[in-house]
C-alpha cells in the first residue's frame, strides 16, 4: 500500500517504527538532525550534514572510517558511464571485503585495468607486477614504496620542454638543487650550478658551459689532484692555447733559471707507481719521469720559488673516511646487494672539512711546460757555446 507524507515537518516518535509497502516524501527529510538529511531543493543527500553540498555528501568529525563497503565478492565498487553502464570507469577491488589498508586498489578503463596500488604500497601503471616491464620487455611503471621509479618501455622516460631553453629535469638532494637537465637550442646540457658540459651533436664536440649551457671558457678542470682520471685514449695530443695576444712579459730565461733547468735535466729517472706494483707485482710497468720533490728542491737551490712557475703543483686537501655497512638484497623493494667499503670524502679547503679530517696533500708536475723551461734552457746554453767556439775559430 502506497503512502504519502506531505511537505510539512513530521516529526517521528523514539519508539521504533515500520512502514510497509512504497513511501513518498516530499521536500526535505530529517533524521537525527544530520544523521541523514535529503535536501529536496538541491536534489542532494547528507550523512552527517544537514547542508549536503553534492548529490552525496558524507561527512565525519574526529578520526574514524568515513565509510565501510563490503561484499562476499573480489570487488568494492565501481564507476561507471552514464552513458554506457557497461563503460567501467575505475574500481575499487578488495578480496573478501574492501580494505584499502590491506588489500589492493585498481582502477579500470573500459574492461581492462589501467593501474593499481597493491599491498605492498607500490603504484604499478600500465601492470600488475613490479618488475615485468623491466624483466620481460614490457612497458609499464612502478613506484615502489621506497621511492623508486621503474620505467619499462620503447621509450621509458620522454621529456619534452616547449617553446624556451631551460631545465628539463631538476635533481635535489633534502630539497636543495645538486644538479639538472637541460635543453640549450637543439643541444642538451647537464650542470652542476656553473660547472657543465653541453653536448654539441652538429659539431661532434663537448663543451663546458655555465648553468644554462652557454659557452665557459677557460674555467673547468677535469678531476682535480685528489680525485684523478686513470688513462685518456686520443687519437692526437691535447691542443694547448699558445697566442701570442694572449700572452705578455714574454722573455728569455735568467741566469737562475738555466742553472735551475740545468739541474732539472739531471733529474729524470725510471720508476714504478706503488699501487701499479700492489696490483701486478714485478709485472707493473717501469715508467720515466721527475720527482717533484727533486724538482722544487732544483729550484731552491737556484734561488727561485718552484710555485712561481706553472709546471710545478702542489695541492692541499683533506679526506674523511667512512665505513659503509654491507646491504642485502631485497627484491620487493628493488634493493641490490652491495658489499660493505670504505668510502673516502674529499674537500678543498680546511673550512669546508668536518674535525677530524685528514690534511693531505699531492705535489705534480706539467710535463709539456717542464720540457719547455729545459728545452729553453738548452738551447740558450747551446747558443752560448756556439759562440765561443765561433769566437776561438775566428782568432
Amino acid at each position: 500500500m502506497a503512502g504519502y507524507l506531505g511537505t510539512k515537518a513530521v516529526l517521528l516518535s523514539t519508539t521504533s517504527a515500520t512502514v510497509g509497502g512504497d513511501s513518498t516524501v516530499g521536500g526535505d527529510l530529517t533524521v537525527d538532525t544530520n544523521t541523514l538529511y535529503v535536501d529536496s531543493t538541491n536534489n542532494n543527500v547528507g550523512i552527517g550534514t544537514s547542508s549536503p553540498d553534492a548529490k552525496l555528501d558524507v561527512s565525519r568529525t574526529g578520526n574514524g572510517q568515513i565509510a565501510v563497503l563490503q561484499t562476499s565478492a573480489n570487488r568494492g565498487f565501481s564507476f561507471e558511464s552514464q552513458s554506457d553502464t557497461a563503460l567501467q570507469i575505475a574500481s575499487v577491488q578488495g578480496s573478501t571485503n574492501l580494505d584499502l589498508w590491506a588489500n589492493t586498489l585498481t582502477f579500470s578503463a573500459g574492461a581492462s585495468e589501467r593501474c593499481r596500488i597493491d599491498s605492498s604500497g607500490n603504484l604499478l601503471v600500465g601492470h600488475t607486477s613490479q618488475y615485468s616491464p623491466i624483466s620481460d620487455g614490457g612497458s609499464g611503471i612502478t613506484l615502489n614504496a621506497n621511492g623508486q621509479l621503474f620505467v619499462g618501455g620503447q621509450f621509458p622516460s620522454y621529456f619534452n620542454r616547449e617553446d624556451s631553453d631551460g631545465d628539463v629535469a631538476v635533481f635535489r638532494k633534502d630539497g636543495t638543487a645538486v644538479g639538472s637537465i637541460g635543453a640549450s637550442s637543439s643541444r642538451l646540457h647537464i650542470n652542476n650550478g656553473d660547472t657543465g658540459l653541453r653536448f654539441a651533436g652538429d659539431s661532434d664536440a663537448i663543451w663546458p658551459c655555465t648553468t644554462d649551457g652557454g659557452d665557459r671558457d677557460n674555467a673547468i678542470d677535469l678531476g682535480s689532484t685528489g680525485i684523478r682520471f686513470d688513462d685518456i685514449y686520443a687519437t692526437n695530443g691535447t691542443i694547448q692555447t699558445s697566442d701570442q695576444n694572449e700572452k705578455q712579459q714574454i722573455a728569455a730565461l735568467t741566469d737562475a733559471e738555466m742553472a735551475a733547468a740545468k739541474a732539472i735535466s739531471k733529474l729524470f729517472k725510471t720508476f714504478k707507481w706503488n699501487d701499479s706494483v700492489t696490483e701486478k707485482g714485478d709485472a707493473a710497468r717501469t715508467h720515466t719521469g721527475v720527482i717533484a720533490q727533486e724538482v722544487e728542491q732544483a729550484m731552491t737551490d737556484a734561488g727561485l720559488n718552484a710555485g712561481d712557475y706553472a709546471f710545478f703543483i702542489s695541492t692541499t686537501w683533506w679526506e674523511t673516511q667512512t665505513e659503509v655497512p654491507a646491504v642485502e638484497a631485497d627484491e620487493e623493494s628493488g634493493v641490490e646487494a652491495q658489499e660493505a667499503y670504505t668510502r673516502t670524502d674529499t674537500y678543498e679547503t680546511a673550512e669546508e672539512a668536518p674535525e677530524g679530517a685528514t690534511e693531505r696533500n699531492r705535489k705534480g708536475i706539467r710535463y709539456p711546460q717542464l720540457m719547455s723551461f729545459i728545452g729553453a734552457a738548452t738551447e740558450q746554453r747551446l747558443a752560448s757555446i756556439e759562440a765561443r767556439l765561433d769566437a776561438l775559430e775566428a782568432n
